[in-house]
């Protein structure tokens, strides 16, 4: 006689038997997406009044004020001795003035020379009279000498202004100007579009409704596609400055825009890589483009790497890091290496933020803290080794057309840089549901000079 089976076969398999372990639950695999993006959305967009924005940002002269001898033919000093002994004159050529003008503004500024190296201190004088780039100083002395004198003068000196002193019994000296500098950049319209036919979105089905998942899962796409909108977008022409890390040109078209295939305008925003891969600077005191190896990178290597960087620190002293898997981890390869980080000396403090984000806090012999964030966006190929270190202060997400929201009719005061648009395709009687996500937004990146972009490799070539 037949007797009856769990078969595998027939209206018992096909339609009877309950595979699945709960029919309404779906496990979906997401990283911790956009933290760079949810950052931004944490202190509100701003909005603009157009699509291609300008913001004004200024560095302070005074902060580091400089010039060089710009002369081959150096003369001689002049009075007393002409031994560059104190009280003596000397005129030379002079350019590249930063923080200062070449003009009567530079009467009584007091100024110590160095080599062009500046690892030879030369002695200090007092600027008294200058004509265009002509500059005439009076040595004031150098107290490394017995005599005091000044000698050795060469061409490309560098002279570091420290002061000013003024002569008794004198009028107010000639004021010096400067202006503000402008940068700019664009917004990005970015859409993310969910379509199902009527009938697919009226099934009841196990997991869940597919409009609901649709909803759910197209809107991470979106926002990873904005995440790397932020990071990764190109504006062609840049958005202003000295491209120091293209040859050192200045950037000065404000719209430059492509076209697609329609002839319709194309803008895209500048992201935070090709941004400082651009206008960053790969050597000298204002570096901020750092390129690293596990199997070469020493603690001197750190320590001077993150002096430069805390030349900028923010109100807090407080930077973020969006690192690549592999930066991620490094700086835990790092401390476990004796000959970097030395026996006993912990400088990685792993904890969670108040939101709920894993974080490592990086503390640096320079005094700044260096906050680890793994961003999903920089997880594969070249970009592993990224780390994009962002000062808050100069950072913000910019939105156009946004989603009012809070913001427009409760005041909440922060604009949404997505809004989610239902049943946009209606035409004809149309037997289906298309949603879509919108975006017009953009980075508001100001002074490039405040970032930084650290690559960690594996092994140097």
């Amino acid at each position: 006689m037949a007797i009856g089976d769990l078969s595998a076969s027939g209206v018992l398999y096909t339609d009877r038997r309950r595979f699945y372990l709960n029919e309404n639950e779906v496990s979906e695999l997401y990283m911790s997406e956009t933290p760079f993006l949810s950052g931004l959305m944490g202190v509100g967009s701003e909005q603009v009044d157009d699509p291609d924005y300008k913001m004004f940002e200024y560095r302070a002269g005074w902060a580091n004020p400089s010039f060089l001898v710009n002369d081959t033919s150096i003369g001689n000093f002049s009075g007393g001795s002409t031994t560059g002994a104190p009280g003596e004159t000397i005129t030379l050529t002079c350019d590249t003035f930063s923080g200062v003008s070449s003009d009567s503004s530079l009467i009584g500024a007091v100024v110590d020379l160095w080599n062009s190296a500046e690892t030879t201190f030369r002695g200090t004088m007092v600027v008294t009279a200058v004509s265009g780039s002509n500059v005439t100083f009076k040595v004031l002395g150098n107290p490394t000498v017995a005599a005091q004198a000044i000698s050795g003068v060469a061409n490309d000196d560098v002279f570091r202004v420290r002061t000013t002193a003024a002569g008794e019994g004198v009028t107010s000296p000639d004021a010096s100007t400067d202006e503000l500098e402008v940068v700019w950049n664009s917004t990005q319209i970015i859409r993310t579009p969910l379509e199902l036919t009527g009938t697919l979105a009226a099934a009841n089905l196990r997991g869940q409704k597919e409009r609901e998942r649709y909803r759910v899962n197209k809107g991470r796409e979106h926002m990873m596609k904005l995440e790397r909108a932020l990071f990764f977008g190109y504006r062609t022409g840049g958005i202003g400055g000295t491209a120091n890390g293209a040859g050192g040109g200045t950037d000065s078209s404000f719209i430059s825009h492509q076209t697609d295939a329609n002839g319709k305008t194309i803008r895209t925003t500048m992201g935070v890589i090709p941004a400082l891969l651009r206008y960053g600077r790969t050597s000298g005191d204002q570096q901020n483009v750092f390129t690293n190896y596990l199997n070469t990178y020493t603690f001197d290597d750190f320590a001077d790497q993150m002096d430069k960087i805390a030349q900028y620190a923010p109100g807090g002293g407080e930077f973020v890091a969006y690192c690549g898997s592999f930066a991620y981890s490094a700086w835990s390869k790092l401390m476990a290496d004796s000959t970097f980080f030395g026996t006993g000396q912990y400088n990685v403090e792993p904890m969670t933020t108040e939101s709920g984000l894993h974080i490592k806090k990086l503390f640096t012999p320079s005094g700044i803290v260096i906050n680890l964030v793994r961003a999903a966006a920089l997880n594969y190929g070249g970009d592993k080794g990224r780390m994009v270190i962002v000062n808050p202060d100069n950072v913000k997400l910019v939105s156009y057309r946004p989603n009012l929201g809070d913001a427009g009719e409760n005041g909440g005061g922060s604009y949404s840089s997505v809004a989610y648009n239902t049943n946009i395709k209606t035409d004809d009687g149309y037997d289906g549901i298309k949603d879509e996500y919108f975006s017009d937004a953009g980075v508001g990146l100001t002074l490039a000079d405040s970032h930084a972009l650290m690559t960690i490799g594996a092994t140097a070539p």
